[in-house]
C-alpha cells in the first residue's frame, strides 16, 4: 500500500509547502480548462455560443460554492484531526462530509435544473442569449452532485497531506473531457449538439472519474480509508462538518450572486463585451486557479499545525505562500497585460472582440496578483476552520466594496467602470484580509 501523502509535520516548511502546492495547483489548473475547452470549441460556432457559458457560469457557481464550503470543512476537519493523530476520528469526518455533501447537492442540483428558466428570466438575460444559456446550465446544474463529489474527495485527500491523488484524479477528468467535447459539440456520426453537447461532456467526465475517486477511497489503497460505518449519520460530526463548512457555502454563494448580478449587467452590453470577458475570464482563472492550489496546500498545513498546536508555525506558512503567490501570479498578469489582444485572439478571432478584449486585460490584470493573495489569506482562515471571518471577508469584497464601486464608476465610464471597479475591490480586500491575518486571532483549532 502506496502512501501519496506529504510528512507536513516533520519537512521543512518551504519544502512541504512545495510538495504540496504543486500537484494542488496542477488540479486547479487542470479544472480551469474545463472552461477553457469549452471556450476554445464553442468559440468556432460564434460569440452567441461562447457568451452561454460565460453568463451560465456564475449560477453554476453559486450551486457549487456550497459544495466549495462542505470541502472547506473536510480539509479543516481531516487535517486538524491528522495533525492531532486521531487518523480513525478523521476518517469518520470525511465520512459524515460525504454524506452532507451529496445530500445538499442533489437537492440544489434538481432545484436548480428545474429552475433554470426561471432564474435567467429574473436576471433579464437577452433574448437572442436565452435558449443557449438554458439549456447549458440546466444541464450542468442537474450533474452537480458530481461535481460535489470530487471537491469532497480531493478535500479530503488534501486535509491529510496527498495532493498528488487529486492532481491524478482531475487529470483522468479533463483528458476525458478534452476527447469528448469536441465529440459532443460538433458529432461524430450523430448531429452535433453545440453548447448542451459542451456540457454533456463535462457532466459525463466527471461522473466517470468521481466512480474511480470513490474506489480509491473507500479500498484504502492510497493509505486512508473511509468505511461504510464512517457513513452511518453521527449528529454531533455532521454538525460540526455544517458549523464549519455554512459559513464558507454563505460567503462563497452570496458572492456568486453578486456575480451574477455582475454577469447580467456585462450580458446588457451584448454579445461582444460577454463574449471577451468570457475569454478574459477563464484566461485570468489560470492565474486564480494558481492561488486556489497554493491556498489548498496552505491549509491542509495550517490545519495540521494548529492540531500539533505549532501556531508560530501555522502563522508563518501564510507568508510564505503569500509571497511565492505574489511572484508567480504578476508573472503571469504582466504577460496578459502587455499582449491581451493577442491572448483574446487564439480563442475568438472577430475585430470587435479583440479591442474589448484588450481593454479587459489592460486594467484586470493589475487586480488579479491582490486577489490571488487574498485567496492565500482566505485560505489559512479556512485551514484554522475560523470561517466566518472568511465568510465576512468574501462577502465584503463583492457587496460592500465592488457593487458600490461598478454603480458609482459605471454612471460615468460604462463597461470600463466594471473593470475598475474589480480593480478597486480586489486591492482593498487584500489588505482587509492581511490585518485580519496579522492579528492572529484566528490561530486556535476548532476540533
Amino acid at each position: 500500500m502506496r502512501e501519496s501523502k506529504v510528512d507536513i509535520l516533520n519537512e521543512r516548511m518551504t519544502g512541504a509547502l512545495l510538495k504540496l502546492a504543486w500537484p494542488s495547483v496542477t488540479s486547479f489548473l487542470l479544472q480551469s480548462l474545463y472552461n477553457i475547452i469549452d471556450t476554445f470549441w464553442l468559440g468556432k460556432l460564434g460569440k452567441l455560443e461562447v457568451s452561454a457559458p460565460t453568463i451560465a457560469w456564475p449560477i453554476i457557481f453559486l450551486v457549487l460554492s456550497v459544495g466549495m464550503g462542505l470541502s472547506v470543512a473536510g480539509i479543516a476537519m481531516v487535517s486538524q484531526y491528522t495533525g492531532k493523530g486521531e487518523h480513525r476520528t478523521a476518517s469518520q469526518a470525511a465520512g459524515q462530509t460525504l454524506i452532507v455533501g451529496f445530500s445538499v447537492a442533489t437537492v440544489l442540483g434538481v432545484l436548480g435544473g428545474i429552475g433554470s428558466e426561471w432564474i435567467l428570466s429574473i436576471l433579464k438575460i437577452p433574448e437572442e442569449l436565452f435558449p443557449l444559456t438554458n439549456i447549458y446550465l440546466k444541464t450542468i446544474l442537474y450533474g452537480a452532485p458530481l461535481a460535489f463529489g470530487t471537491l469532497l474527495i480531493n478535500s479530503i485527500f488534501s486535509g491529510r497531506g496527498d495532493t498528488i491523488t487529486p492532481m491524478k484524479i482531475m487529470i483522468a477528468s479533463v483528458t476525458l473531457n478534452a476527447v469528448v467535447d469536441p465529440i459532443m459539440i460538433f458529432g461524430v456520426g450523430f448531429p452535433g449538439l453545440g453548447v448542451q453537447g459542451a456540457a454533456l461532456a463535462t457532466v459525463f467526465s466527471r461522473g466517470v472519474v468521481l466512480f474511480y475517486a470513490l474506489y480509491l477511497l473507500f479500498s484504502g489503497k492510497k493509505g486512508f480509508r473511509i468505511r461504510f460505518s464512517d457513513l452511518i449519520p453521527a449528529p454531533k460530526m455532521m454538525f460540526g462538518v455544517v458549523r464549519i463548512g455554512f459559513p464558507s457555502s454563505i460567503g462563497g454563494s452570496v458572492t456568486s450572486v453578486a456575480f451574477i448580478i455582475i454577469t447580467a449587467m456585462i450580458a446588457q452590453f451584448g454579445p461582444v463585451v460577454t463574449s471577451a470577458v468570457g475569454v478574459g475570464n477563464r484566461v485570468i482563472s489560470l492565474a486564480t486557479m494558481f492561488s486556489m492550489g497554493l491556498a489548498q496546500a496552505t491549509s491542509a498545513m495550517v490545519g495540521q499545525y494548529l492540531g500539533a498546536e505549532r501556531r508560530n508555525d501555522a502563522y508563518r506558512v501564510v507568508w510564505r505562500s503569500s509571497a511565492i503567490n505574489m511572484a508567480v501570479v504578476g508573472a503571469i498578469c504582466l504577460f496578459t497585460f502587455l499582449f491581451g489582444r493577442q491572448v483574446t485572439a487564439l480563442f475568438i478571432n472577430e475585430p470587435d472582440v479583440l479591442v474589448e478584449g484588450a481593454k479587459f486585460f489592460r486594467i484586470v490584470s493589475l487586480s488579479v496578483p491582490f486577489f490571488t493573495t487574498f485567496n492565500i489569506f482566505d485560505g489559512g482562515l479556512r485551514g484554522s476552520g475560523h470561517t466566518v471571518k472568511s465568510m465576512i471577508l468574501n462577502i465584503a469584497r463583492l457587496w460592500i466594496i465592488r457593487l458600490p464601486a461598478i454603480y458609482f464608476f459605471g454612471q460615468f465610464m460604462g463597461v470600463m467602470g466594471i473593470y475598475y471597479a474589480m480593480l478597486l475591490s480586489n486591492m482593498a480586500i487584500a489588505v482587509a484580509a492581511g490585518l485580519v491575518i496579522i492579528s492572529k486571532r484566528w490561530l486556535r483549532p476548532v476540533v
